[in-house]
């Protein structure tokens, strides 16, 4: 035993001071004042429930601007994040238009000459560096059926051997297509999950017959469900057949998309600039002519996204900054109309005994928590919003910060717009107060 516990002294645990009851009692009576405090704003505020309830519409506005705002990013990047699954790591694409347009096409795009079957076989030719290269054309709205039930709305795409892989979409039962079906036009079809749940509930599909248009086809493969996503392509609703197959149902006026796999995701790039250049050739573009065809990749989907998303934020916030200034006008008017009415209740508080500063943090109190309800009902709507969404098929979900951005700039709106009406109310001498009609 050491000699200090020999001796009984006893030393503080942490070394910190005890309050004194002094400090003690300040810390209560603060307390219980600003109790009394909230207590007045409530009562004040529950008094003119009307007149509350229009002062907090331009704060409710902005901060549900920003909570639905930014739940619709929020899930409109889950969703891109979860279509960037729709090439590979190491996959890019090639195609004739933009992969993603805002706005009508420009008369030079428009006039793009369209790519071809026989272009898909001449990159892969030029390209041997590449891994693999595809290619596959689409038709959307379109009724898969059997004798007894029908799944409309499917997508039919019309791929050659490599479409499953380049497009990360894995067949979980039975096969793709293969090469030689692709180039003969077998009635084959592999399908996604809710064609497969719509048509064969009870049944394996694989086996099966269906009907697309006049031809009845046979399922060999069933494509692992990817879930539905809110803009693009739903990979579910999917029905793949092969490409010669699908020009036979719907003709060859279509452009083809090219998709071409890279040997590994560092080499991307490199093989991106070799098939650019490959396919220059193959157009026949001079070194003086722009390109007439767009190069896509996970990389550039996101990117555009990203400035979509920089765009979107900046006018939501402008947005909500307006509605808060206008909130913040208004919780200053009615700030000062309180002030206003009360003349003789603030006169009379000061009389018996009330500080200056006791005032003054009753009418700012009243004002952050008439913001603050502004803002709670804001993120409230917000929320169901994003909980409407859910109902649209998109995953529109509200981040924490959001929440928080919202709750705290209304409430410093309200700090900032009470301060002069509580400053007013403040100084207020007691018998020019009392004597007010």
């Amino acid at each position: 035993m050491s000699e200090v516990q020999a001796s009984g002294v006893q030393l503080p645990a942490s070394g910190l001071r005890p309050l004194s009851s002094a400090r003690l009692q300040k810390l209560r009576r603060t307390m219980t004042s600003r109790l009394d405090d909230l207590r007045l704003a409530l009562a004040a505020l529950s008094g003119h429930k009307l007149r509350s309830g229009l002062t907090l519409l331009g704060i409710v506005i902005g901060v549900f601007t920003v909570v639905a705002m930014m739940a619709m990013l929020n899930g409109l990047q889950k969703s891109i994040d979860k279509q960037m699954g729709a090439l590979g790591a190491n996959v890019f694409g090639i195609q004739r238009f933009p992969a993603v347009q805002f706005g009508p096409l420009s008369p030079e795009i428009e006039k793009r000459r369209k790519m071809t079957l026989l272009d898909v076989q001449r990159l892969r030719e030029a390209l041997p560096q590449a891994r693999q290269v595809g290619g596959d054309m689409w038709e959307y709205g379109k009724t898969a059926s059997t004798a007894t039930a029908t799944s409309p709305g499917a997508q039919v795409v019309g791929g050659t051997v490599e479409f499953f892989t380049n497009n990360n979409l894995p067949v979980v039962s039975g096969r793709p297509f293969s090469e030689a079906e692709s180039l003969d036009a077998a009635r084959v079809a592999v399908i996604g999950a809710s064609v497969a749940d719509a048509l064969f509930p009870s049944v394996d599909p694989v086996g099966q017959k269906i009907r697309l248009g006049r031809m009845e086809l046979e399922v060999i493969g069933t494509i692992e469900r990817q879930g539905g996503l809110p803009m693009g392509d739903n990979p579910d609703a999917t029905v793949a057949i092969p490409i010669t197959l699908f020009m036979e149902l719907y003709g060859t006026s279509r452009s083809v998309s090219i998709s071409v796999m890279a040997p590994n995701a560092e080499g991307l790039k490199r093989v991106q600039d070799a098939a650019i250049a490959a396919f220059r050739r193959i157009r026949g573009l001079s070194a003086q002519e722009d390109n007439d065809f767009e190069v896509y990749s996970n990389d550039s989907m996101r990117e555009t996204f990203d400035q979509l998303a920089g765009t979107v934020t900046a006018a939501s916030l402008i947005m909500c900054a307006f509605s808060l200034l206008v909130g913040g006008i208004g919780v200053m008017n009615i700030m000062l109309v309180a002030v206003t009415e009360r003349t003789r209740e603030i006169g009379l508080r000061k009389a018996l005994g009330a500080r200056r500063l006791r005032v003054l943090m009753q009418f700012i109190i009243e004002a952050v928590l008439l913001a603050f309800f502004g803002g709670a009902i804001g993120v409230v709507l917000g929320y169901g919003a994003a909980f409407l969404g859910q109902f649209l098929n998109f995953p529109a979900q509200v981040p924490l910060w959001a929440v928080g951005v919202g709750l705290g700039v209304s409430c410093s709106v309200g700090l900032m717009a009470g301060i002069y009406p509580a400053w007013r109310a403040s100084r207020l001498d007691p018998a020019v107060a009392l004597r007010d009609e």
